[in-house]
Formats: C-alpha cells, sequence, structure tokens
C-alpha cells in the first residue's frame, strides 16, 4: 500500500517535472521565433525549435524552485491558460526587438521613398519578403551591429533574468502596454532620425527643381531629377555609412532599455 502511493506520488512529480520543462520550452520558443536575428528566415525552423530545446534543458537547472509552479492540481483548462501566457510572455519579450528593428526598416523606405528608390525591391534575407534595396541594407547592417556588440548574448541573458522575476504562469501582460507605447513612439522616432539627413536635403532638391521648372516650363523636369535624386541619396548614402554602426549601436541600447523595463513590467 505505501508503496503504490509512493509510485503514484513519483508519477506526479515526474509529470509536473515534464510540465514545468515544456512551460520553459514554450517561453524560450515563443521569444526564439520572434526576437531579432534569432528568427530570421534563413534558419528553418526545425533549427529554431531545437535551439528552443536545448536552451530549455540549460535553463531548467538554473530557473528558481518557486518559478515553477505545479500545474496538474488545477486542470487541463488553467494548463492551457498558463501556456498561452507563457506564449505571450516569450512573443512580448521578442516583440520589443522586433520594433525597433521596424524603426530601422521604416527609415530605409523613408530614404527610398524620397530617392526615387522604392521601385527597386529584392527580396530580404532576414524575412523572405520584398522590400527595398535601401531597407534591406540598413537592416543587414544592423544585425551586423547588432552581432558585434553581442546583443544575442544580451538577449540570451534577458531571457535568463524573465526567470528569476517573473514566475511561470505569473506574467502581469497588462503592466506592459504604457511601454509598448512608448516603444511604438519611438519606432516612428528612430526611423524619421535615420532618414531625416535625406529627407531634408532631397527635400530642397525638390524645392530647386520646382523653382527652376517655373522659371523653363519647356524643359522635362521629371526626366532631369529622377537621376540626379537618385544620384545625390547614393552620394549621401556613402557619406552616412561610417555613422549607422554609432546610430545603430545607441538604438540597442534603447532597445535592452526597453526590454529591461517590459520583463520589469511582466514580473509587476
Amino acid at each position: 500500500m505505501i508503496s503504490s502511493r509512493k509510485s503514484r506520488d513519483d508519477v506526479f512529480e515526474s509529470i509536473d517535472f515534464i510540465i514545468g520543462a515544456f512551460l520553459i520550452f514554450v517561453r524560450v520558443g515563443a521569444m526564439v521565433m520572434t526576437a531579432p536575428f534569432f528568427n530570421v528566415a534563413v534558419f528553418p525552423t526545425r533549427v529554431k525549435l531545437f535551439f528552443a530545446a536545448m536552451t530549455s534543458v540549460l535553463l531548467f537547472p538554473i530557473v528558481p524552485a518557486e518559478a515553477v509552479t505545479p500545474v496538474m492540481t488545477q486542470g487541463a483548462v488553467f494548463l492551457l491558460t498558463v501556456i498561452l501566457v507563457e506564449l505571450l510572455t516569450g512573443v512580448a519579450m521578442g516583440l520589443v526587438g522586433q520594433l525597433v528593428f521596424a524603426g530601422i526598416e521604416m527609415g530605409g523606405q523613408l530614404i527610398a521613398v524620397q530617392a526615387a528608390l522604392s521601385f527597386a525591391n529584392i527580396v530580404d534575407s532576414t524575412s523572405e519578403i520584398q522590400n527595398t534595396v535601401v531597407s534591406n541594407f540598413y537592416t543587414t547592417l544592423a544585425i551586423i551591429v547588432f552581432l558585434t556588440i553581442g546583443g544575442d548574448h544580451l538577449y540570451l541573458e534577458a531571457l535568463v533574468y524573465s526567470f528569476q522575476i517573473i514566475p511561470i504562469s505569473g506574467a502581469a501582460l497588462d503592466l506592459t502596454t504604457p511601454h509598448f507605447i512608448d516603444l511604438a513612439t519611438y519606432l516612428f522616432i528612430a526611423g524619421v532620425q535615420l532618414s531625416a539627413p535625406f529627407l531634408i536635403v532631397l527635400f530642397m532638391l525638390n524645392l530647386s527643381f520646382a523653382i527652376f521648372a517655373r522659371i523653363m516650363p519647356q524643359a522635362n523636369i521629371f526626366f532631369i531629377a529622377l537621376p540626379v535624386k537618385m544620384g545625390i541619396a547614393i552620394i549621401m548614402l556613402h557619406m552616412v555609412m561610417p555613422y549607422l554602426p554609432v546610430a545603430f549601436d545607441g538604438m540597442f541600447i534603447r532597445l535592452f532599455e526597453y526590454l529591461g523595463q517590459v520583463i520589469e513590467a511582466m514580473g509587476g
């Protein structure tokens, strides 16, 4: 009788162990699928899931015991709710980086539109969708800078930190709303800041072409303006290229500041 009771307790402990490991995998997998660099399309989905599984195995011994709460006694509905909460927790962490990279991409799109380069689209290697040449260049350079400063390691450190202050099923997702609103505002600010030199110079150039068109109405101003705008934009891109890594570095500092704020907010 006593041995059967012990075996039953061992079964429940093993089930709690498996569920706890799976819930850690859900948070890690959601972050890997959404975080910058980790979610690039060149990595097959199987590779991402394998990396998430290995990371979960490595994290399980160092996750605080109180963070992995038994959930089997609460029922299947509660377990599904916990899985959804952990999924949204990982997505929220990855979304912080995605919004910053979206600001970089938006800056490249603004430059392409003003420089008449928006029709030149190529497949973006990070997302496998068509994007403008300038946006693709900015995104690729941003990923290189992200890896140079150890952004992938910092993201993994933030993941470990999240388990220290956010217990399983204990994320306060509603408290992250102000931070994501602030981050969305910074997205547009960053995009405009990256494209501001091009916007100012090309606006003055368009104004000059407008005055020239009034002085010489017989000139085909559109035929003249297009190659001039493209040439000046390429020259400016060559001039600002040495300063782009510094700008991206500052943006990534803000990225990890926002990531820390979001994790602390979810921790209540």
